[in-house]
């Protein structure tokens, strides 16, 4: 499990590769609610696809097109909000 007390607004979220994914919007019930996307829709990470934190950056145990797709696809009940 990932220190959640590091986790703060506008931290950049990478992927496994170091490529980015997202900004921090805020934590909301164990996921990662990203800031809003160019069509305007938060899109949200479950902390358990977090692999670890520190003092700069999020980086998420998934490459790049694996959390879109989780973040679009809906999976594990994970949505995206207009």
């Amino acid at each position: 499990m990932v220190d959640t007390t590091l986790i703060r607004e506008h931290m950049p979220v990478v992927d496994c590769n170091g490529q980015p994914i997202g900004t921090v919007d805020h934590l909301d019930a164990g996921r990662l609610k990203l800031t809003r996307d160019e069509q305007g829709r938060h899109h949200y990470l479950p902390l358990s696809e977090v692999s670890m934190v520190d003092e700069e950056k999020i980086t998420a145990q998934l490459t790049r097109d694996e959390a879109l797709r989780l973040m679009q696809g809906g999976a594990q009940g994970e949505h995206t909000e207009s």
